[in-house]
């Protein structure tokens, strides 16, 4: 819990009003008074300067410890070291509001003194005068009948001001609490559009990576490449490359001309097939094979070097290679 000390003017509604009905304590002069806060309330809808407290506190000039709790309203000043107390109450707000209005207006009028309600602070503590109504009930007997036109006339007024104040209250919540909403949704919004922007950029890593992935592949691939050709151009044969194309799908044991083959079916239509016994006796062009479905690639076949796509036109391959 944190202290506060707050300045309590002299000729306040604070000191002249809430304190003397509500807690029976009122200053001479302008008091230092420190309170200890219980709970922290915000700002005031209304009133940006403004904000209130719950808290506890004690009568620095009384000589007994009682201790009060309150709802306190707090104004701050630019030029002003601490907080001004601008009033303090312990019921209801709306109704606290009312007897406040009321007390005040009464008492700038002339029908009631700060003595008057340090008087009635134990007929408040037995809950008889606890809202304007039974404030104005325990003063009407003692108006004189000359005075009681103009009696009703200020609490009419002082009434008719509190419900204004109320309204007023409720308005200003109401817009705030719109303008609340409204920057939480933006703030949401703010949020998804970094989360997605987060996520583009994730995105791109992944895919950066899965294509510096593709080019070594790529890379490692064409110098398989450059080796098989050398092997066929011992063999007196030429490594003849396909055109690229996406594989769809590798089948096994299909026959062929009379032998078990290895079958590559590409997305233009196309059949590649390759006799295993003979150029895949481990399976390994095969496995590599399959692992590339759905991949672009290119197939080789060794045509003999005299006879150009002797092989390779009839659908042959002997091996495959990624490629974008």
């Amino acid at each position: 819990m944190s202290i506060i000390t707050m300045s309590v003017l002299r000729s306040s509604h604070a000191n002249c009003d809430s304190l003397p009905l509500r807690f029976g304590m009122h200053f001479r002069s302008d008091q230092k008074l420190e309170i200890e806060v219980i709970k922290d309330l915000g700002r005031d809808p209304g009133y940006p300067d403004r904000f209130h407290v719950e808290a506890k506190f004690r009568d620095p000039t009384a000589l007994d410890v009682k201790e009060h709790r309150g709802h306190f309203v707090l104004g701050e000043r630019s030029h002003e070291k601490y907080p001004t107390l601008v009033t303090v109450w312990s019921g209801d707000r709306d109704t606290e509001w009312g007897l406040s209005n009321t007390m005040t207006a009464l008492r700038k009028d002339g029908f009631v003194t700060v003595e008057h309600l340090l008087e009635m602070h134990p007929l408040y503590l037995a809950g008889k005068v606890t809202d304007s109504a039974g404030l104005m009930k325990y003063l009407s007997s003692s108006i004189a009948k000359k005075d009681v036109e103009r009696f009703e006339r200020v609490a009419s007024q002082a009434k008719a001001e509190t419900a204004l104040a109320i309204k007023n209250l409720e308005a200003a919540r109401e817009d705030a609490e719109i303008a609340r909403n409204k920057a939480e949704r933006m703030e949401k919004v703010a949020r998804e559009a970094i989360s997605a922007v987060e996520g583009l950029e994730v995105e791109r890593s992944i895919q950066q990576i899965k294509i510096s992935e593709l080019e070594a592949r790529i890379k490692e691939d064409k110098a398989r490449y450059q080796m098989e050709a050398v092997a066929a151009g011992r063999d007196s044969s030429v490594a003849t490359l396909s055109t690229p194309d996406t594989l769809v799908a590798v089948n096994e044991n299909v026959v062929v001309r009379g032998s078990a083959c290895t079958v590559l079916v590409m997305a233009d239509g196309t059949q590649r097939h390759m006799k295993t016994s003979t150029f895949d006796r481990d399976g390994s062009i095969t496995r590599k094979a399959k692992e590339l479905v759905g991949s672009r690639v290119r197939t080789t076949c060794w045509d003999p070097i005299g006879s150009p796509g002797k092989w390779s036109r009839q659908g042959y391959f002997r091996n495959i290679y990624e490629t974008k």
